[in-house]
């Protein structure tokens, strides 16, 4: 049988599953990447591998990325070959970009008015913690002041609720206990 020819009883899939492999994917990234099953994945580079009579699947990849290369009708921009020992993995993914964060226009858009303290606060409730796109937290130091105490009561006043439901229950034990016995 003929390269073509082998390289024709190919399906979309097959060429999909092969070329995940060559970009260095596993069978779940590229059953993620496709939406269809790990094991539907592995059974289309099991037979694609069958297809081409290749030793096992980064021998297939490379089989059709060099047919791919080869009957390319348009000089194609070569990208270096990751692929090669015995690792399926040899380099690791790349790690996603970050999105792009818009910052508050108060924080960084204002106009330098050249005085310290005067920047503009949002309106609304100001948490004690930093937004997306700001470097720190918009609090005073008062205003850190008076969260530290809200959470200090709000601490105690949730411990004291467990203590209660915790002797409501267990005097609720010791009275069903004592009704049965």
């Amino acid at each position: 049988m003929s390269d073509l020819t082998r390289f024709d009883r190919l399906t979309k899939r097959h060429r999909e599953c092969l070329r995940g492999v060559r970009a260095l994917q596993g069978s779940k990234e590229i059953a993620d990447s496709l939406a269809i099953e790990k094991s539907t994945v592995d059974s289309y580079l099991t037979e694609a591998v069958r297809l081409l009579g290749a030793k096992n699947r980064r021998h297939a990849a490379l089989m059709l990325g060099e047919h791919d290369a080869a009957t390319a009708p348009t000089p194609a921009v070569a990208t270096p070959d990751k692929m090669g020992g015995d690792s399926a993995r040899l380099v690791p993914t790349a790690p996603p970009l970050p999105l792009t964060v818009e910052p508050d226009e108060w924080v960084v858009g204002q106009p330098d008015t050249g005085s310290a303290g005067n920047e503009p606060r949002p309106s609304g409730f100001r948490m004690p913690f930093r937004r997306k796109g700001q470097a720190d937290s918009d609090l005073s130091i008062g205003d850190r002041l008076i969260w530290i105490q809200a959470i200090a009561v709000g601490s105690a006043i949730a411990f004291g609720m467990l203590a209660m439901g915790l002797q409501v229950v267990t005097t609720l034990v010791e009275n069903v206990s004592r009704h049965l016995s």
